[in-house]
């Protein structure tokens, strides 16, 4: 099988993957590479100037030596939505073809403007017969095609879309068994919360809160450039500062807008352990770029009263000889959900 190239359009970055021997119990992983994008090009997980991602990945397709097979896009906005249904058991093509018109109550979006889909997670029994559970997303469409489009005017062709959720579900299904873990992805725009139950996704929320919220937040506080204020973010997290007035207005707004974020995650956990008392969230993998704030771990422990650890994206790879050490340490949390495309069976 060829490799694939697995690819995300974040706010900060263009993330790719050069993945070998994908959907198998081996992948390998090739290559992996980060090319930070001007602030704006990006915004809120879609893509506002095509142009600009679409010469940078131009260039990092010539300079990285890409390979020009199948890409894979892994996908994630703020308009995103999932909603848990169920649905009367059919083919999977009829179910779909009547997804929009079965929807309409749950999805609280203009549904002629939307790309969506089903995911099924189980089969139940009931007094009117068998029943797909699963997942309903949805996303607007505007958004998703102009993100395929600048790929594929960079000269790949995208195969599949994928959101980061399901993504994110398959990278880390070999959690523990033992709890329920919840897998907490910090993003630049949004935060999903996946919920997984014997390795299968049960329940996913996106908060609309990211690493970005803290930046622009910081932005607002110092009267700054963006890339400025990130800096700030990076240096500081979530620790105590003294001694400089312009820093600890910085802290202030860092641990506020922290804290909402928090308690977005907090109230879906919570709101998951009380419909399903039976099986209450017992830790959280942590991921994503906005993982990687200071001291972040630490907090969202003590607000959740669950343990947190950092997701391993990259334990179900071998790695190219290519791949250094500093590597994994420093790009673990932004690759997570790319490298979930890889995982599973193709299409799935």
């Amino acid at each position: 099988m060829k490799p694939i190239v697995a690819l995300a359009l974040n706010n900060d970055a263009i993330r790719a993957a050069v993945i070998a021997n994908p959907y198998t119990n081996s992948p390998t992983l090739r290559k992996i590479i980060t090319v930070h994008l001007p602030v704006g090009a990006v915004a809120d997980g879609e893509v506002v100037d095509g142009k600009v991602v679409t010469g940078i990945l131009k260039n990092l397709i010539k300079h990285h030596e890409i390979p020009r097979s199948e890409a894979l896009l892994v996908y994630s906005s703020r308009r995103m939505i999932y909603r848990e249904a169920s649905f009367p058991r059919m083919s999977l093509a009829e179910l779909r073809e009547t997804l929009r018109f079965q929807t309409k109550s749950i999805i609280p979006l203009p549904l002629d403007d939307c790309v969506m889909d089903f995911v099924p997670l189980s089969i139940e029994q009931t007094d009117q017969g068998e029943k797909y559970h699963g997942m309903v997303v949805a996303s607007l469409r505007a958004g998703v095609e102009k993100s395929a489009k600048s790929i594929e005017d960079a000269g790949l062709k995208v195969a599949a879309i994928d959101a980061a959720a399901f993504s994110l579900s398959r990278v880390f299904d070999n959690a523990s068994h033992d709890n329920v873990p919840a897998v907490i992805n910090v993003g630049s725009n949004s935060t999903d919360v996946i919920i997984l139950h014997e390795g299968r996704p049960v329940y996913l929320r996106s908060v609309p809160s990211g690493a970005d919220d803290v930046t622009t937040a910081i932005v607002s506080a110092l009267d700054i450039e963006f890339e400025d204020a990130d800096e700030i973010k990076q240096r500081i997290g979530l620790r105590n500062v003294t001694g400089d007035p312009r820093l600890e207005k910085a802290e202030e707004t860092i641990r506020d807008t922290t804290a909402q974020l928090i308690v977005g995650v907090r109230n879906t956990l919570n709101y998951y352990s009380a419909e399903h008392p039976g099986t209450p969230v017992g830790s959280i993998l942590l991921t994503g770029v906005g993982s990687a704030l200071g001291d972040f771990p630490n907090v969202l422990a003590v607000s959740t009263s669950l343990p947190v650890s950092m997701g391993d994206p990259f334990s179900r790879f071998a790695l190219s000889k290519s791949i250094r050490d500093e590597d994994l340490h420093t790009q673990a949390a932004g690759f997570a959900a790319v490298l979930g495309l890889a995982l599973g069976r193709k299409g799935e």
